[in-house]
Parts: C-alpha cells; structure tokens; sequence
C-alpha cells in the first residue's frame, strides 16, 4: 500500500516511521519546509538550551499569526519550519498531563478507549524516549522556585511523569547533549529504509478523491501525489486547512481550537547568578497546582536566559492548563492556500480569566518570597512602570493580562476525534476522516481538549496509539527510541 503522510513534524515523523517498517507498505512523508536530518540540522536545533532554537529564525514560519485575544493584532505564533517541526524548536518539556485529562476525554467527550487507564501504559513504555533533567542542570531560576514551593508547604521532589502536585524536575524530549524529538528519535534510523522517501520544500494543496475515496494529494503548482492511503499529519492549523480545501464538508472542522494561555514576569539577575550556561537546558523544573476553578490547571515555568536581547535575564511564565475557551481556524480568502486565519478567543471560556489571575498573583507571590528574593535584582512587568504590587488590584491585573498574554504554543483540537455519530467531531476514534475513506488525521488537532500539559508528548503518544491501530499493533509490537 502506498501511504503518503502529510506534515513531517512530531506526530508524522512517527507516523511515517511506523508505517514504513513494514515493507509491504509505500511511504511518501512530504513537508511543506526544508529537510532537517542528521548531517544539516542548525546548531541551535541541536542544542539543550532552547533560547539556542529560539534564535535558528528560519527554523520558524514567520507568517503564521494569530489572535490571542478578542480585538488584539495578529502577532507570530511560533510554529516550527522543516522536518521535526515544532518539536525540533520547542523547549523540549514531556509531560503526560493529569488522569483528569483523559477520562475527560472518554467520559464527556466520547473518546471511548481513551481513558487514563487506557494512554498511561503508552506513555509509561515511551518514557524510556526521554532523559529527566538532573539537578546539575537546574539554573538559579530553577533552585529559587523550589525554594519558593517549599515555603508555601508544596514538595519539591516530585515525579513530573505523575499527577503528584508541587515542584519537579522536567523530562526532556532530549539526551545528555541535544535535542532528542521524533525526528532525531524516529525517523533518523527510519531514513534508511528504501520503502520511505521524505520530500521537503513541498506545501500541499488539497487531498484528490475517486468518488469519497482519497486518490492522492495535490501540491501548490499543481503536482500530483498518488495514494492508497493519506495521513494528514500538518499540525493543528494548517490540517485543518488541507482539510477545508480538500472539500470535506463538516461544520466542525476548524473549530475547538485549544492552546494554554499564559503570561510572563520578566526579571534582571543578581550579578552573582547573571551568567546563563548555554551547554544545559534554560528550563529544567516546573511547578503544578491547583486554581479555585479547577485541580491540577496551574503551570508556573521558570527560564534562565534573556528573550529581549539583554534588557532581562530570565522570567517566570504563569499558564492556564485547564482550558475552557474555544477559537476557530478560518481560510484565509485572500490566500486560501496559504497558511489559515487563526483566532484563539482566550479567556473567554468559563473561569479561564479567573485562572489566570490567580495564577499570575500566585507567581507574584513566590517571586517576591524565599528563593527567588536571593536572585531577582529587579522586576520588569512591561514597559509602563508598572510594579509587582499593583498587580494585586483587579482593574491593574485584567489591563496587565490584556496586554502581556501570550500562549504556551499548545494549539490543539480543530480535527477533534470522538464517535462517529458525534456532530462535534471530525475524525473517529481511530483518527479516520468521517464522511470519507482512505484518510486519517494524526498530530493535535485530533485531540479532543487541550490536556494540562506541554503538548509535544501526548501528540506522540497519540500518533503512536493511532499509526498503531493502522497497523493492527499493540503496546506489545512496539520498541520505542531510547535517548542516548
């Protein structure tokens, strides 16, 4: 069978290594950016610390944008650009999210056999793809917020890959020395097979169809690609697009879109503590809580290094886990083949706003307690004066969130799965397009809602369980990369 996997970032890359183990089968995995293997990826790729990522510009679409609130200007939303694609720019962090997550998902959402009792064993055999960042690594920003968890009576020795509550050291989709993703991970060793072709800088258009049944695809400048078999796998935006072009008539396509809101606290170092080691990661612990909203729906993620080219040393970023605020992904009619309109309507589900401001004042807190107080020389809120202390009025709080919220670039949802008598869904539980046949839909726009965790891995995770089913596989058939 001929499989042509569209998208080559951290769910296809896995998709198209999965199913080119078989031999029986074809394999086509097309990506819209440049090639990114083993002997040309960027030292910036490369590397542990994801400021160094940050700074390869064009491993990034620069014309991706999007709204993060209701009236705000578009402004970039940092998706990855090449092979690996946001999982070979991101800041690395894998986590499973919390058991609530997942029977969410199987209890109200119709995933049926997507229950935390039935993803934890996936994840559990894939932890063996990761590397838990040793204490050698935590930065003063990491120590400080330790020492602030302690003071407020939450442990500071937990396992992040469990539900436990409080502070602990992150798992990295890394090893010792570099960046680890799917596409170091899974189709590097892939690449060898003589049944798997990559074809970089090649963005597709449309899927073609014989009746209801997926022929090929379409590229922009009118070249065919035959198929027995499609997997769409292009992220959470441009899916949906394909989707949207290809003719697939469902009102639900493009919508629940989900994605973490988030803002920062910016500070400047202590001359003492300045110095930021490029050779380890930038983020190595994260601190889980609860809201009065909801349990388990608070991030608070420290990074040593400057974003603003000097002006500040490091931050603090305060993220909503829990999402109830939905967007939408639109084409784009003055350039349909491009990359779509994106809204992400944040804060307006219920209890987001709430979220997040006890999220932002419980960082204020910890900042300005025991741990970060031996570090932190000054605060920089933004470029109004504003002080730590007025964040503490509400009209101050919602006027600073309105200006400084961003997202943790968790966008997920616009191809959700659930049964297929579901009007809300667009794919099956087993990832098949509804309504047609001979596609599938893998990455994070099938997921259902947005997990309270980083996105990276239960994207794989998911990409694993699906491309599995493809094949008739189980946990068992499956040997999963080891970081070295």
């Amino acid at each position: 069978m001929r499989h042509v996997v569209v998208g080559a970032g951290t769910a296809g890359c896995i998709v198209a290594a999965r199913l080119s183990e078989d031999p029986g089968n074809e394999v086509v995995l097309i990506e819209g950016g440049p090639d990114r293997h083993a002997g040309n990826r960027e030292p910036g790729v490369r590397a542990l610390n994801w400021i160094s990522a940050l700074g390869e510009t064009d491993a990034f679409w620069p014309d991706i944008v999007a709204t993060r609130q209701d009236g705000d200007p578009r402004r970039q939303y940092m998706r990855g650009r090449g092979v690996g694609g946001s999982g070979a720019v991101n800041a690395m962090v894998c986590l499973p999210g919390v058991p609530s997550d997942y029977d969410r998902w199987a209890e109200d959402l119709g995933c049926d056999g997507w229950s935390w009792a039935d993803v934890e064993p996936w994840f559990e055999a894939m932890r063996v793809s990761l590397t838990q960042c040793p204490q050698e690594w935590f930065t003063p920003m990491d120590r400080a917020l330790m020492t602030a968890a302690r003071a407020i009576g939450l442990p500071d020795d937990v396992d992040t890959y469990t539900p436990q509550a409080g502070v602990g050291a992150l798992y990295l989709s890394a090893s010792t020395v570099q960046r680890h993703s799917s596409g170091e991970g899974w189709l590097d060793p892939a690449r060898s097979r003589p049944n798997l072709t990559v074809r970089t800088d090649a963005w597709v258009d449309r899927i073609t169809w014989d009746e209801d049944r997926a022929s090929g695809v379409v590229l922009v400048g009118g070249e065919v690609i035959p198929a027995d078999h499609v997997v769409v796998s292009a992220g959470t935006f441009e899916s949906a697009a394909i989707l949207m072009r290809s003719d697939v008539d469902n009102p639900s396509l493009g919508r629940n879109l989900r994605d973490h809101a988030a803002a920062s606290i910016y500070v400047t170092l202590k001359d003492e503590v300045r110095a930021n080691d490029m050779s380890v990661p930038c983020i190595n612990v994260v601190l889980r809580t609860s809201s009065t909203v909801a349990p388990d729906d608070i991030h608070l993620l420290p990074m040593h290094g400057s974003m603003d080219g000097g002006r500040t040393d490091g931050l603090v970023m305060a993220a909503v886990m829990t999402v109830r605020s939905e967007g939408r992904v639109m084409l784009d009619p003055d350039d349909p083949t491009g990359h779509p309109v994106i809204d992400l309507h944040m804060l307006t589900g219920p209890g987001d706003r709430q979220v997040m401001r006890e999220a932002v004042r419980l960082m204020a807190d910890l900042m300005q307690g025991p741990g970060f107080a031996d570090v932190i020389d000054s605060f920089v809120l933004d470029d109004q004066g504003t002080q730590v202390s007025d964040l503490d009025d509400d009209a101050v709080l919602d006027d600073w969130i309105r200006r400084k919220l961003g997202d943790y670039f968790h966008a997920c949802g616009t191809c959700r799965m659930g049964r297929r008598e579901d009007p809300a869904a667009v794919v099956d539980l087993d990832g098949a397009l509804i309504g047609r046949s001979g596609v599938h839909v893998v990455d994070a726009s099938v997921l259902p809602d947005v997990p309270a965790a980083n996105t990276h891995w239960p994207t794989a995770m998911v990409a694993e369980r699906l491309t599995a089913r493809m094949m008739g596989r189980g946990l068992s058939d499956l040997q999963f990369p080891r970081a070295q």
